[in-house]
């Protein structure tokens, strides 16, 4: 009589800390608490730790990215804040604009997490840009992708751009907004996303695609709600 074999054990369920729907939660109640208690007239408690949630927020994505990403993402930081500090000593890129207090720690006049920002935007809008695209498994181009998720970036900071000078993160010193920022962050954002159109967490990671989504309904409900400093 042959021995029975034994059937396999079934995977063990990750535990919470290792779920992205657990750390999605957290995103989500970020943002919900932040975008509330901001309505209800605590914006000058909850607006000054925005430093502290892009932090936590690009520590969640980062733990969901692949092992061989992270020296990509560095650079890629490290590309987003040099633009901004020739953006600032210039004026020539987005337009003639400075940054206030309200982004953290600076160097060379610019936030050191304006990098980071940049970093999670780019993974965020190119989520959702290949998922747009390859619906119904269509070929995407990686150039087509890269264009779509710079359109997507110039819009979400049309959304930021308002809140970010009410809240004093910067100011145009022209007294509006001038066109050279929008074209410049597409221009930007589209050779960052060519840089990297071969890197899979460029495309894949989901937790970035709900980040950006959550942003851009955090800054519509500023937006649209009264508030102050």
């Amino acid at each position: 009589m042959s021995p029975t074999t034994p059937s396999p054990a079934p995977a063990a369920a990750p535990t919470w800390w290792r779920s992205p729907a657990t750390w999605s939660a957290v995103i989500v109640i970020l943002h919900v608490v932040g975008a509330v208690g901001t309505a209800l007239g605590y914006a000058h408690l909850l607006l000054p730790l925005t430093p502290l949630n892009l932090l936590l927020c690009a520590g969640i994505v980062m733990a969901f990215t692949g092992a061989e990403s992270p020296w990509r993402w560095a650079l890629t930081m490290f590309l987003g804040f040099g633009i901004e500090v020739m953006g600032v000593a210039t004026g020539w890129l987005f337009g003639d604009y400075s940054y206030g207090q309200g982004l953290g720690p600076k160097a060379l006049e610019v936030p050191l997490l304006m990098g980071v920002l940049w970093w999670l935007l780019l993974l965020g809008t190119h989520h959702w840009s290949e998922r747009l695209l390859s619906w119904k498994g269509r070929t995407v181009s990686p150039v087509v992708r890269a264009a779509l998720a710079a359109t997507m970036m110039t819009a979400l900071d049309g959304a930021i751009e308002p809140v970010a000078i009410r809240a004093g993160w910067w100011t145009w010193h022209a007294g509006h907004i001038p066109w050279t920022n929008y074209l410049t962050w597409w221009v930007a954002a589209l050779a960052l996303g060519l840089l990297w159109r071969d890197v899979d967490d460029l495309k894949t990671n989901r937790l970035s695609g709900l980040l950006v989504v959550v942003f851009a309904l955090f800054f519509a409900v500023l937006n649209l709600i009264p508030w102050t400093l």
